[in-house]
């Protein structure tokens, strides 16, 4: 692969994402979400010795949105904006709303060119609204224990390349921005990251190395011991070994192992780090697991802190009859870390624990109806504000989602192969129901 060849297709991209979003196919789908539930901890804050200050509240959850997919036989689009409004009733101070824009989109440049494209962006009224992500989606991660607006808004790029027979190559990029809103208090963070990397594949394995780079920039940042930082700026790079094998039909497993350089700029201090993951997923027609660990250095836009972290995740969305009417989604995830002070040196412990799972029944086409439970706990040995403090918080929220058209009426949305031969891969748009089985997790009906 020549260096320029991500330049090469930049502007063949640009024209596509233009030119297709004027002629695909549009299909607009409204959503209506509302929940019921109960918190035994409303700000999502306990200090030590202080547990009076937890508020148990029942909440009344309100959430509206559209969703517009773009579809042609080889591009396929999905915008989505979403409004939530959170009713605490014993708290009323507390109440939040939340405003999230989403894009994700697939362009098939030629027979062996493909771009994929994504963004989001967030405006929330509190730092700590982790409460109402997807169930199973499993994001874990540390996060400050106190009120304030905050926008959060990132973008990413996969470029990859079917070099020659067996030989697959890859670039891609992303950034994220991080500030608080309103007035309210809190660092800016603003951080971009490239990977590349190239593999040769075999019947059911794939071996490969993969280059990596960060770069960091943190205003108004706070120290471990709660002092005020000027300009932070960090670097880091590294690169991996990469091995991924296919055990069966079903089941796919990848595994990384490499080295990291973290280089805080404004003290000239650093360190080495290795750095791991392994990965084993299953996945069917109907529904997905995966079960995760990952040693490695972390970003925390929200905190404007960088962790040395331990990471363990099982995630899953699988159908309990045989026709999917009845769903369990779940996530369970530990996250253990160390935050690292202006000298690269490892300082404060934050520990992170994530359990949640839910059911869902489709009560009909468009009507699913839920019950779902959520624990959180976060452990750290910061002593207040700015920084991640301890607390626990249990969430039980009773629900109902309507869409309207069904989502089995929709354009599948893009999704990554993780197999060595490439058969989970979604990349074929809309589809009708009769024409078989839709994507792993999606309705099938």
């Amino acid at each position: 692969m020549q260096s320029g060849a991500p330049w090469r297709w930049l502007l063949p991209a640009l024209f596509a994402l233009f030119a297709t979003t004027a002629a695909a196919e549009p299909h607009l789908q409204l959503i209506g979400e509302s929940s019921l539930g109960y918190t035994d901890n409303v700000q999502a804050a306990s200090l030590p010795g202080a547990d009076s200050t937890r508020t148990k509240s029942a909440f009344l959850m309100l959430s509206p949105g559209v969703s517009l997919a773009l579809e042609q036989p080889r591009y396929l689009q999905r915008i989505g904006y979403r409004y939530e409004y959170d009713l605490y009733f014993n708290s009323a101070a507390s109440s939040s709303s939340t405003n999230r824009l989403d894009y994700r989109g697939f362009f098939e440049l030629s027979r062996r060119v493909s771009l994929v494209l994504g963004g989001n962006a967030t405006e929330a009224d509190r730092f700590n609204n982790v409460a109402f992500s997807a169930p199973g989606a499993a994001a874990i991660g540390a996060v400050p224990a106190r009120t304030g607006s905050f926008l959060q808004a990132a973008g990413d790029e996969t470029l990859g390349f079917d070099v020659a027979e067996g030989w697959r190559a890859w670039q891609s990029g992303s950034g994220v921005i991080d500030t608080p809103v309103f007035g309210s208090d809190g660092p800016r963070t603003v951080g971009t990251a490239a990977r590349a990397g190239i593999e040769r594949t075999f019947l059911a394995d794939a071996v490969g190395v993969e280059g990596r780079g960060d770069y960091t920039v943190v205003r108004d940042a706070v120290g471990v011991d709660g002092t005020t930082l000027p300009v932070q700026r960090q670097l880091s790079a590294g690169g991996v070994a990469l091995w991924r094998h296919d055990w069966g039909r079903y089941l796919t497993s990848s595994a990384e192992l490499g080295a990291l350089r973290v280089e805080r700029l404004n003290t000239r201090r650093g360190f080495w780090t290795p750095t791991g993951a392994a990965t084993l997923a299953y996945a069917t027609e109907l529904g997905d697991a995966q079960l995760g660990y990952s040693h490695s250095v972390a970003n925390n836009a929200l905190l404007g802190q960088t962790l040395l972290v331990d990471e363990l995740r099982l995630r899953g969305a699988l159908p309990l009859t045989p026709k999917g009417e009845l769903t369990l989604a779940g996530s369970l995830g530990y996250q253990r870390g160390r935050l690292l002070d202006e000298n690269a040196e490892l300082a404060t412990r934050v520990r992170v624990l994530l359990a949640d799972v839910a059911v869902g029944w489709q009560a009909s086409k468009l009507l699913e109806l839920g019950v779902r439970y959520q624990h959180i706990q976060q452990k750290s040995g910061a002593a207040a504000p700015p920084l991640p403090v301890s607390f626990v918080q249990n969430n039980v929220l009773v629900g109902a989602t309507v869409k309207f058209p069904p989502e089995r009426d929709m354009p599948q949305p893009y999704r990554a192969p993780r197999r060595v031969d490439r058969s989970d891969e979604v990349r074929d748009g809309f589809r009708p129901t009769a024409d078989g089985p839709r994507a792993p997790g999606s309705d099938a009906r």
